[in-house]
C-alpha cells in the first residue's frame, strides 16, 4: 500500500524541523519499522510537506505507532512546529488521493 500524506509547517519552523528530520530518534524509527512501514519518504516546498509511505496496512501502522510512548513524545516535539499535523486518529483528513502513478 502507498499512502502520501500532506502536512504543514508554521512560519518560521523549517531550519528546526529540518534539524529534527536529520537526527530522528532511534525509538521512534524503530517503531515506524515495527508498525510494518517499509518506506516513508518527506519532501517539503517552502511550509508544505508531502509525506510518502509504504507499508501494508497504513490504518494498523499508525494505530501501532500511536501507543508507543516514545513516538508520542517525539509527535508533541514535532506538533509544535506545526500548523496541519500528521493524523494518528484514523479520520485521514491529512492523506492525499492518488491521481496518477507510470
Amino acid at each position: 500500500m502507498e499512502v502520501g500524506l500532506h502536512t504543514k509547517i508554521k512560519p518560521g519552523a523549517e531550519v528546526r524541523y529540518d534539524e529534527y528530520h536529520r537526527a530522528v530518534w532511534p525509538g521512534v524509527l524503530q517503531a515506524i519499522r515495527e508498525a510494518g512501514i517499509t518506506r516513508y519518504v518527506i519532501f517539503r516546498d517552502g511550509l508544505d510537506l508531502f509525506h510518502f509511505i509504504e507499508c501494508e496496512d497504513y490504518d494498523r501502522a499508525i494505530a501501532e505507532i500511536a501507543k508507543d510512548s516514545t513516538s508520542m513524545r517525539w509527535e508533541a516535539e514535532i506538533a509544535t512546529m506545526m500548523a496541519v499535523t500528521h493524523d494518528f486518529s484514523g479520520e485521514a483528513g491529512d492523506r492525499m488521493k492518488k491521481i496518477f502513478e507510470l
